[in-house]
């Protein structure tokens, strides 16, 4: 049964949505001004996780460098036969997105000098960034999400594959224990308001 049955049904999933949210109530997301500017994100996807329907989960965050700015976590609307090409395609909407923050940066006055840092756990993914040879392989993958491929070429992003164990979007896409969730929280800059503030 997936969480949108949940809800209907009305199974005890409202009630665990409804406990996060209070004891989480006392989070925020704290921007330092004496850390360096740089863009990164995370992007993940899970696969086939709604078991009604076969649809997948998915999910990225781009962070400047102290906590997280844009963050996306969404069931694909459609059925997919590749997990490289859900993969591929929640690096592309990140990539995106960052390219869009990075170009607001610049018109604000701070430009970033540095490619953004783009991780995902798909090491097919970073190949096809990386290599514009069209393979037989790919020819399911749009056109238009080869986005991603112009901009690593171009030296603005760096797709880098990360392992599932520091892949922080997992937080947004994944039931996670107790301690590797306080520790995403802390890598996307979430603090408590009950601890004293910093400086």
């Amino acid at each position: 049964m997936d969480v949108e049955n949940a809800f209907l049904q009305g199974t005890t999933t409202p009630k665990r949505v409804l406990r996060c949210v209070t004891k989480t109530m006392d989070y925020y997301i704290l921007y330092k001004s004496d850390t360096p500017i740089q863009l990164k994100g995370y992007t993940n996807a899970n696969c086939a996780v709604y078991r009604a329907y076969r649809q997948s989960t998915l999910g990225f965050v781009i962070s400047l460098e102290s906590g997280a700015n844009f963050w996306s976590s969404e069931k694909q609307p459609a059925i997919t036969l590749s997990s490289t090409k859900v993969e591929y395609k929640v690096a592309v909407v990140a990539a995106c997105e960052a390219v869009w923050l990075k170009r607001i940066m610049k018109d604000l006055g701070i430009p970033i000098k540095d490619p953004i840092l783009l991780y995902c756990y798909n090491m097919s993914n970073t190949h096809l960034a990386r290599n514009p040879v069209f393979h037989a392989q790919i020819k399911h993958i749009e056109v238009h999400y080869h986005f991603i491929q112009e901009r690593v070429m171009a030296g603005d992003i760096d797709l880098q594959h990360i392992s599932t164990k520091l892949l922080t979007i997992d937080i947004f896409t994944k039931a996670l224990g107790v301690d590797t969730l306080q520790q995403f929280a802390k890598n996307l800059g979430l603090s408590i308001t009950n601890q004293p503030l910093p400086g």
